[in-house]
């Protein structure tokens, strides 16, 4: 009876290993420059065009380097077209934790609550990057997410 649960148990782990996400992401990065130098802490959010798709977002290095997470933490983007906003406010902590547990209810809530506040505090902080960058309709900033491509988009904001 041991070694039956024993086995029973590898096999229900064993399709779980290397499993990333299951909604089929490809990884997407990119490097931010504000007025030609790299910015730290800056949002980055992948708004899909396609209104079955489903938003990514990831947040800036201290190279300005981002990478997009959609479900499990630096999984990607789907496929498809995208609207992208840039956003930093000075003297606003967010509280977005940096690694995201889908399984914890807890944890997705804690991201939702944060970019909830960013959006509700953002006139009480000072923006860094120029206003019409943090607006899907006003950035002009675009990208596409291709399978099997190298997906690097990188993007120039404004503080003005």
């Amino acid at each position: 009876m041991k070694n039956f649960l024993g086995l029973m148990l590898v096999v229900c782990l064993v399709p779980l290993v290397g499993c990333g996400s299951s909604l089929g992401t490809t990884p997407v990065s990119g490097k931010v420059m504000l007025d030609g130098s790299p910015i730290e802490g800056a949002m980055v959010i992948y708004k899909p065009t396609d209104p079955s798709g489903r938003t990514a977002s990831g947040t800036t290095d201290a190279s300005g380097v981002y990478k997009l997470t959609t479900e499990v933490n630096g999984d990607g983007a789907l496929p498809g077209k995208y609207q992208v906003t840039v956003t930093k406010y000075e003297g606003q902590d967010l509280g977005i934790p940096e690694e995201v547990d889908p399984d914890s209810e807890a944890s997705l809530d804690a991201v939702y609550g944060a970019l909830d506040k960013q959006g509700a505090d953002a006139g009480k902080a000072e923006s860094l990057i120029a206003e019409r960058f943090g607006k899907a309709e006003t950035s002009g900033l675009e990208a596409e997410v291709k399978k099997g491509d190298a997906n690097e988009h990188n993007f120039e904001v404004s503080a003005k």
